[in-house]
C-alpha cells in the first residue's frame, strides 16, 4: 500500500512537472500569458480587470470545476490499476514486426541512404498524424454511438471550463483512448523499426513530441476555458483553435457534433463537422438533458453504466426484470460514491501490484548472451520471471513513445552516454537504496540516483608482439608521436567508446589539448577508421597496423573464443594500461536504472541491488571480463593475470556532460 501511495503522489505531481502532460506548468504559464494578452488587447481591459476575469471565482470554484478537480484525482488512482491490464504498444509492435517478417520473408531495410534527421522528421510527423487522426475518429464515435455517448457525456456535463476539465472523463473513456494510443504507437513503432531499423527517433522538446509541444505552448489549455481565442477563418481550416473547441462544448443545437479534432481541423473539414469561430458571443456549456445532480460522483461514475445497460437493452431487445434506479441506492449518495470509487481503485491496484510482483521486464542494449547468466542466477535466487527486449539502438525512443503504458521495469546499457540519454529524457526513476549507495562509489552513479554503474571496462592500448619498439608506449599521449605514422588502427571516433575517451582528454587537458591529440591519432592511422574493437585486433594480426585502442574485455572474449582464429588474434597482441604514472587509464561503465513508469519498482530495485552483489560482480569478471564496481569485490583471476592498473578517477557523469564537445572535436579532425 505504501508503494501505491508513493506512486500515486508521484503520478499526480507529474501532471504539472512533465512536459508530456497537458497541464505541465510551462504550458499553463503560456496559456496565462495568452489569456492576459487577449483580455488586455482584445477586450481592452485594464490589467486588474483582466486578472479578475481570468481568475474569476465563479469559474474556478464553481460546482462544475470542483467536480473536475475531484474526478482528476480519483481517475489517477483508477487508471493506475487499469492501465497495466491493457495491452502494451510493445506487444503490438512486436506482433506486427513478426507478421511483417513472415509477409516479406525477411527484413527489407529501406531508405538506407537517407539522413537520420530525415527519418526522425518522418517518424515524428507520421506518428503525430496517426495520433491526431485517430483521436478525431474515436472522439466522433463517442458522440455518434449511443452506447459510448453514455460515458463521454460525463465530459460534456461541465458547465464551466478550466484547463482541468480535460481530466473530467469516465474511466471507460480513458481506457478507450488508452487502447487507441497503444495501437497507434505500436503500429507506428513496429512499422518504422521494421523498415528503417535503429535510425528511428522521435523529435522532442524536453521529452515531448515537438509538434505537440508547439501546440501546447500556443494555448491548448485555453480550449477548456472562458477565454475566447480565435485563430481566424483561414488558420481555423487547418488548426482547431480554443474558440472552436469551446463551440464543441456549446449547448446550442447548431453547435452540436462540431469540431471533434484535437489539433488539426482538416479531419473535421473532410468529415463535414468543421465549424469556424465567429465574433465572440455568449453561449452556455453543458448538455441539454443534464440531470439535476450532473456534478455528483454518482452521475460521473455510476450512472453511465446504468444508462449503457439501458442502451444495450434497446439494442438487443433485452427485457430484464424491473430493477431499482441507482438513485434508490443510499450507499452511493454523497460521500458514499467517493468511498466506493476509492476502495475500488485501491483494490484494483493491490491486485495488479500483487499479481505482477514476480514479473520483471528489461529493456537491454547489452546482447542477450552477455546478460543471460545474470538473469538465470537472479531467477534461480528469487523465482522472478524475467522478460528481455534487446536492441542496440532505439530503446530510449521506444520507451519515450510508450510513455506511462510502457511495460519496462529496468533499463540496461553499455555506456555512460546512453545512460545519460535516458536520464536526460526523464525516462529513469530516482530511487532510494542503501545497498546501491554502499556498493557503488559516488563517482560511478548519478547524483540524483537515476542510474548506476554495474561494471567497469578499461580503454587499453594493444600492440603487436612483433612490434618491439611499441613497448615504449606508456601513455595515450605517446600515440601521436610521428614515429607511429601509418601504424595505428581505430574504429570511428564518433563511436561512444572513443567519444568517451576524448571526453576524458577534455577533462584532463582542455578542448584544445583533446583536439591536438585526436588530430595526432588521425594523422597516424594506417587506414580509414572502420570496424569494431575486435576488428582492430584482427587488423594487427593481419599486419595492417601495429597499435590500436580497445576495451579490455574484447581481449578476454577473443582469448577464450570457441573460434581458433580469434584465439590467434588475441595471441598476436599484448595489453598496455596507459597513464599509470599520472591520471590513470580511462574507464567506462555498463549500467542501468529503473524505468520511470515501472509497474514493479521494488522488484526492479532488488534486481539492480543483485547486480552489485558479490555473486553478480564475480560473474561480470569471469564471464564478461569486466571489472567490478563494488570496491569489496576483487577482479577475477583472469583479469588480475593481465596486471593491476590505476584507473582515472574522474566522475563518470562528466563523460556524458562533455560528450557534445568531444563530438565537435571528432568532427573537426575528421576522425
Amino acid at each position: 500500500m505504501d508503494g501505491f501511495l508513493v506512486e500515486y503522489a508521484d503520478r499526480l505531481t507529474d501532471q504539472f512537472l512533465n512536459p508530456k502532460k497537458r497541464v505541465f506548468i510551462g504550458y499553463l504559464s503560456c496559456a496565462l500569458v495568452l489569456a492576459m494578452g487577449v483580455q488586455l488587447i482584445g477586450s481592452k481591459s485594464t490589467l486588474r480587470r483582466a486578472a479578475a476575469d481570468i481568475f474569476s471565482k465563479n469559474i474556478w470554484w464553481s460546482r462544475s470545476a470542483r467536480t473536475d478537480y475531484l474526478i482528476a484525482v480519483l481517475n489517477q488512482a483508477i487508471m493506475m490499476g487499469l492501465i497495466p491490464r491493457l495491452i502494451s504498444s510493445l506487444a503490438v509492435a512486436s506482433l506486427l514486426f513478426g507478421i511483417m517478417h513472415s509477409w516479406f520473408g525477411g527484413r527489407p531495410l529501406v531508405m538506407a541512404e537517407v539522413p537520420d534527421w530525415t527519418i526522425a522528421v518522418l517518424f515524428t510527423l507520421v506518428l503525430f498524424l496517426m495520433e491526431d487522426g485517430t483521436k478525431y475518429l474515436v472522439h466522433r464515435c463517442l458522440h455518434t454511438w449511443a452506447f459510448f455517448w453514455c460515458f463521454h457525456k460525463v465530459h460534456h456535463t461541465a458547465e464551466t471550463l478550466t484547463p482541468f476539465t480535460v481530466y473530467r472523463t469516465h474511466p471507460v473513456e480513458g481506457a478507450i483512448f488508452a487502447v487507441r494510443a497503444v495501437l497507434v504507437q505500436g503500429v507506428a513503432i513496429g512499422t518504422f523499426f521494421f523498415f528503417l531499423g535503429d535510425r528511428v527517433e522521435l523529435m522532442t522538446v524536453f521529452g515531448a513530441n515537438v509538434i505537440l509541444f508547439a501546440f501546447n505552448v500556443v494555448g491548448s489549455n485555453l480550449r477548456h476555458s472562458h477565454i475566447w481565442l480565435s485563430y481566424g477563418h483561414k488558420l481555423e481550416r487547418v488548426l482547431i483553435s480554443p474558440a472552436q473547441h469551446q463551440i464543441h462544448h456549446s449547448i446550442e443545437r447548431h453547435h452540436r457534433n462540431r469540431n471533434f479534432g484535437a489539433v488539426l481541423a482538416i479531419w473535421d473539414w473532410m468529415g463535414g463537422s468543421l465549424c469556424l469561430s465567429a465574433r465572440k458571443r455568449q453561449f452556455h456549456f453543458g448538455i441539454e438533458d443534464a440531470p439535476d445532480r450532473c456534478h455528483s460522483l454518482t452521475a460521473a461514475y455510476l450512472t453511465p453504466f446504468w444508462e449503457a445497460l439501458t442502451c444495450l437493452k434497446k439494442m438487443f431487445l433485452w427485457r430484464p426484470n424491473k430493477m431499482n434506479s441507482l438513485r434508490d441506492f443510499r450507499l452511493i449518495r454523497r460521500g458514499g460514491a467517493a468511498t466506493l470509487i476509492v476502495m475500488l481503485a485501491i483494490a484494483i491496484e493491490a491486485t495488479v501490484f500483487g499479481a505482477s510482483a514476480k514479473d520483471l521486464n528489461i529493456y537491454s542494449h547489452r546482447q542477450p548472451f552477455l546478460i543471460n547468466p545474470f538473469i538465470e542466477a537472479y531467477q534461480k535466487l528469487t523465482g522472478t520471471k524475467i522478460n528481455i527486449v534487446f536492441a542496440s539502438k532505439g530503446l530510449a525512443q521506444r520507451l519515450q513513445a510508450e510513455g506511462p503504458r510502457s511495460p519496462a521495469d529496468v533499463v540496461l546499457t553499455v555506456d555512460i552516454a546512453r545512460l545519460f540519454v535516458y536520464a536526460d529524457k526523464g525516462l529513469l526513476a530516482s530511487i532510494d537504496s542503501d545497498v546501491l549507495r554502499k556498493n557503488i562509489p559516488p563517482r560511478l552513479r548519478d547524483p540524483n540516483n537515476r542510474w548506476f554503474a554495474f561494471s567497469k571496462r578499461a580503454r587499453v592500448i594493444v600492440v603487436s608482439r612483433d612490434a618491439h619498439d611499441a613497448s615504449s608506449i606508456r601513455r595515450y599521449e605517446d600515440l601521436v608521436d610521428t614515429k607511429w605514422k601509418g601504424r595505428i588502427c581505430a574504429r570511428p571516433g564518433s563511436h561512444v567508446y572513443n567519444r568517451a575517451l576524448i571526453a576524458s582528454f577534455i577533462e584532463a587537458e582542455g578542448e584544445s589539448g583533446a583536439q591536438k591529440w585526436a588530430q595526432g591519432i588521425v594523422d597516424n592511422l594506417a587506414r580509414r577508421p572502420q570496424g569494431n574493437d575486435r576488428g582492430q585486433v584482427k587488423a594487427i594480426y593481419e599486419g595492417v597496423c601495429d597499435i590500436a585502442i580497445i576495451n579490455n574485455y574484447y581481449y578476454g572474449k577473443l582469448k577464450s573464443s570457441d573460434i581458433p582464429e580469434q584465439r590467434d588474434w588475441a595471441s598476436a597482441i599484448r595489453l598496455i594500461f596507459p597513464n599509470q604514472e599520472d591520471r590513470g587509464t580511462h574507464v567506462n561503465i555498463s549500467g542501468g536504472g529503473v524505468a520511470k513508469h515501472s509497474k514493479n519498482k521494488e522488484e526492479a530495485i532488488r534486481f539492480l541491488e543483485f547486480l552489485t552483489s558479490k555473486a553478480a560482480q564475480n560473474l561480470y569478471g569471469s564471464i564478461n571480463y569486466e571489472y567490478p564496481v563494488n570496491p569489496t569485490v576483487e577482479p577475477s583471476a583472469e583479469l588480475q593475470s593481465w596486471g593491476v592498473f590505476k584507473e582515472d578517477q574522474m566522475p563518470i557523469a562528466r563523460i556524458a556532460e562533455l560528450a557534445p564537445q568531444a563530438q565537435q572535436v571528432i568532427d573537426r579532425v575528421g576522425w
